[in-house]
């Protein structure tokens, strides 16, 4: 008898028959993909996310002595704990990114564990026409922009930055560039492309309509990004619903590749990353 639990990665044969699944790709459709049903992985790592990120459970690791330590000296700074940090006000840019590192590299590797296995299949979208797919990664970015520009011009509000958007660019600006480019323009949007378009669409379609389901991905993701923060206005959230309705419009129109979603995404962070280290222009959003 296997030691392993039911459905993990690996151990559970039966998944992912992706072919036999009611409501997976046709036969003979080379590339669409399915995200397959919900199971206990995607349990984990929802509750890894909802109660790690937003809720804060994983800060405990900070409190874990030597951690938070061990980060402050590798940015150049006095060795400090936990508590010194949270003392501070305003928290210290060197713990934002230091932050985002540790708790984006532990949800990351729980995350890539559960979910290898559809997104690895969800690259069937590049068998046909691939380099016409890759060339259209920067015109999904720039659309974005056109987009968040258009509604900007017809609400009549000016562009504004969030709590958010300023915090990652101080988090940015305390790293190197390989770092921020891994950690902020790769494993941050894999963790939300799993989160936001893999579950929320993907695996929910199971049992709820897409046209249900993708709306509330694209007020979900938009929202996250403004928890706790008493200066949200229409302005600094319009360009996260702009994001939004793109990966979301994307994810569906590749039918359901979580790998192109997240290169989607990923393009957009790392252009950003790009721009904000390498020529301190203030042009793209980050949006972990």
């Amino acid at each position: 008898m296997s030691t392993y639990p039911t459905g993990w990665p690996g151990q559970y044969t039966k998944w992912p028959k992706y072919h036999k699944r009611a409501g997976g790709p046709r036969r003979g459709d080379k590339t669409a993909s399915d995200p397959g049903k919900p199971h206990w992985g995607d349990a984990l790592g929802l509750l890894v996310y909802v109660g790690g990120f937003i809720f804060g459970g994983l800060l405990l690791v900070f409190s874990i002595p030597g951690v938070t330590e061990f980060g402050a000296q590798a940015y150049g700074h006095p060795p400090m704990s936990f508590n010194d940090v949270l003392a501070e006000e305003p928290m210290p840019s060197w713990f934002l990114m230091y932050s985002n590192v540790v708790l984006y590299s532990i949800t990351g590797i729980i995350m890539l564990a559960i979910s290898w296995r559809p997104f690895i299949y969800s690259l069937r979208w590049f068998a046909t026409w691939w380099w016409v797919k890759v060339l259209l990664l920067p015109v999904v970015w720039l659309g974005t922009l056109l987009l968040t520009t258009l509604l900007l011009v017809i609400s009549g509000h000016e562009s504004s930055v969030s709590a958010n958007q300023e915090a990652v660019e101080q988090a940015a600006g305390e790293s190197s560039l390989l770092v921020s480019i891994v950690i902020l323009g790769l494993v941050g949007p894999f963790v939300e492309e799993y989160i936001f378009r893999h579950l929320l669409i993907g695996k929910l379609s199971h049992w709820i309509p897409t046209w249900i389901t993708a709306p509330i991905s694209v007020i979900a993701f938009a929202l996250l990004h403004f928890i706790g923060d008493p200066n949200t206005s229409w302005a600094s959230v319009l360009p996260y619903i702009s994001m939004a309705v793109a990966f979301t419009t994307v994810y569906l129109i590749s039918k359901k590749s979580f790998a192109y979603a997240w290169l989607s995404h990923a393009f957009n962070n790392v252009v950003s990353v790009l721009l904000m280290q390498l020529t301190a222009l203030d042009t793209g959003f980050l949006t972990i």
